[in-house]
């Protein structure tokens, strides 16, 4: 695959330019690739500790782990359930737990694993399948504990459509986050660019200046108050990794039960994951024709707010 260095990685090693396209890898396994030889910067064999330069182009042919299972698995059915499916894409309402794709640390028991057991020609949908695909028919993720609406293309023409309608930002998200603390206005947004963390590869953080990491916007509405939480709406309008964490942390309103980005003597004391839904979505296919679901909240969240003492009118 090829790739261009953009300014926020120039100075940085290129194992951790690598690492930022590809975070589902250890930096560790990507090493031992780069030490293969094949990696290219500008057309020259590269070590791992290279310097990038914004504009540089790198040529990197990323290998699977040998732990990474592909195999078929159907035994998540029950934590997740088919909403919608015709022929071209499936609408699932996801569990929270359950990983979109393996990864070094996720090795199997994953979305993928399941939808290749219901329909093992998706292994052939998607991106970098010269490389062994391990998101085969992933278009868009949820996070680990994030629970809710995802769609699967079920072909690559409808993968390659639907991939264009995320990236041009057609595509309508939104979610609902339960957050420590309370906002003093009823809606609002969050425009602060994304950047990898340096000390930890895993994690994202905002950032004010416009001059580094990437764009991201956020737009948010109170639903309800609690004496000390609140119940957000939230729609992000770009797509950056764990970017209504990240957003609402930097304002101060981290959400609950959030293990990365939270803080746990904040959360309610009956909470046992993280406070974040994927409530609806909405996108056109190439025909034109509009497509929107909806997926209520789970019932351990229900439970949550219902013990929740009061509410703040």
């Amino acid at each position: 695959m090829e790739h261009k260095v953009t300014k926020e990685y120039s100075s940085e090693r290129l194992d951790f330019f690598l690492h930022s396209k590809y975070p589902d890898f250890s930096r560790n396994w990507i090493q031992k690739i780069i030490k293969k030889g094949n990696t290219l910067v500008n057309g020259h064999k590269a070590s791992a500790s290279k310097k990038c330069k914004t504009n540089d182009t790198v040529i990197f042919n990323l290998e699977l782990p040998p732990e990474i299972s592909l195999e078929p698995d159907i035994s998540l059915g029950e934590k997740i359930k088919i909403v919608f499916e015709n022929d071209d894409f499936l609408i699932i309402n996801k569990s929270s737990g359950i990983s979109s794709h393996p990864s070094h640390t996720e090795h199997d028991g994953t979305l993928v694993n399941w939808l290749l057991a219901i329909h093992p020609d998706i292994k052939s949908v998607g991106d970098s399948l010269e490389n062994g695909n391990i998101r085969p028919g992933i278009v868009h993720r949820l996070d680990k504990d994030t629970s809710g609406v995802m769609v699967i293309a079920k072909n690559q023409k409808t993968f390659l459509w639907l991939k264009s309608q995320f990236q041009t930002h057609q595509v309508t998200k939104r979610y609902l986050a339960l957050v420590n603390g309370s906002p003093k206005t009823e809606e609002g947004k969050i425009e602060l660019n994304i950047a990898r963390s340096k000390t930890d590869p895993t994690k994202n953080i905002a950032i004010s200046t416009k001059n580094s990491g990437r764009t991201a916007l956020t737009y948010w509405r109170v639903v309800k108050r609690y004496p000390d939480h609140t119940l957000l709406e939230a729609t992000p309008k770009t797509g950056r990794m764990h970017q209504i964490r990240v957003h609402l942390k930097a304002i101060g309103l981290p959400v609950s039960g959030d293990k990365k980005y939270g803080e746990k003597k904040k959360d309610p004391k009956h909470l046992g994951r993280m406070f974040l839904h994927a409530e609806y979505l909405s996108f056109k296919l190439e025909n034109g024709e509009k497509f929107s679901f909806n997926t209520p909240l789970p019932q351990e969240l229900e439970e949550c707010l219902r013990n929740i003492p009061f509410v703040v009118k």
